[in-house]
């Protein structure tokens, strides 16, 4: 009699922990399910990709690009929209000429230049680097020669530069993707690849490079990017790429487009300073 009602006391007691159990994850179901719902539906940053082998722009001795930049948004919070023309050649003699033009150079003509440029309207600026020092070329109405005494006033142009661009997009930390085939562009043999926008987005977050790293923190979302390298020389030469944010360089605000191309690699074009340079305006 004692062994069952001890076995009967024992069975209770499970029932009694069962119920208890039911109890508590009946309660729990709801947190636990949203909880699986939750890890199940989180998105995260797809795979960077294979890494593209390439080499870095920065170590050709001479240069010429080009780079077109289309915007709809804001710059300095008035209504935008048209793009920026930037044409760069550099050469092995220190000497290097970016040519901006587009439908955008009056409104941030005062910005990039500093605020004398910013007097003039100008239908073409062109930045010189030489040994004699920097100068901003104004085409108006007649040539106006201004000789900077800071790099600070032309660090903007800088920015814009297609040497600039294409080494901070196509950056070590940054060039990773799917290879998508062989192609030619212009008359060049190529690879194609594919830069995930979500992957460069978060790899150019964490990046060392100061200004890689502000221009992704200015962004909302990067679309997927189209690179080009030479087949042969291993060199990048086509970057296309489009990005919704905040833009430094320009004050810019919306949706943009970047696209860059290498025209020439060490082709040492000569670079000369204009007549109007002569005796240049200092600010």
């Amino acid at each position: 009699m004692k062994v069952t009602k001890k076995i009967f006391s024992i069975g209770i007691a499970f029932v009694l922990l069962g119920f208890v159990l039911f109890v508590v994850f009946t309660a729990a179901a709801p947190a636990i399910s949203a909880t699986l719902h939750a890890l199940s539906t989180t998105t995260s940053t797809p795979p960077p990709g294979e890494v593209i082998p390439l080499k870095p722009i920065s170590g050709l001795t001479s240069l010429n690009a080009d780079v077109n930049i289309q915007v709809n948004g804001l710059i300095n919070g008035e209504r935008a929209q048209g793009d920026l023309n930037a044409v760069l050649t550099s050469n092995d003699q220190k000497k290097s000429q970016v040519t901006i033009t587009g439908d955008l150079l009056g409104d941030i003509a005062a910005q990039v230049g500093g605020s004398l440029v910013g007097l003039f309207t100008p239908s073409k600026v062109d930045l010189y680097k030489v040994p004699e020092g920097t100068f901003i070329v104004i085409k108006g109405l007649f040539p106006v020669c201004i000789k900077t005494k800071t790099t600070q006033s032309t660090k903007q142009l800088d920015d814009l530069s297609p040497q600039s661009l294409l080494g901070m997009l196509t950056g070590s930390e940054v060039a990773r993707g799917k290879y998508i085939g062989d192609a030619t562009l212009n008359g060049v043999p190529v690879k194609h690849y594919v830069i995930n926008g979500d992957a460069f987005l978060d790899a150019a977050k964490k990046s060392r490079d100061p200004k890689l790293k502000a221009f992704a923190n200015g962004l909302w979302s990067a679309e997927d990017a189209d690179l080009y390298v030479d087949a042969k020389g291993g060199y990048p030469v086509a970057f296309s790429g489009s990005y919704s944010g905040a833009y430094e360089p320009l004050k810019f605000e919306g949706d943009f487009n970047i696209q860059i191309q290498l025209t020439g690699i060490n082709s040492n074009t000569a670079v000369k300073l204009p007549s109007s340079c002569n005796n240049p305006i200092s600010p």
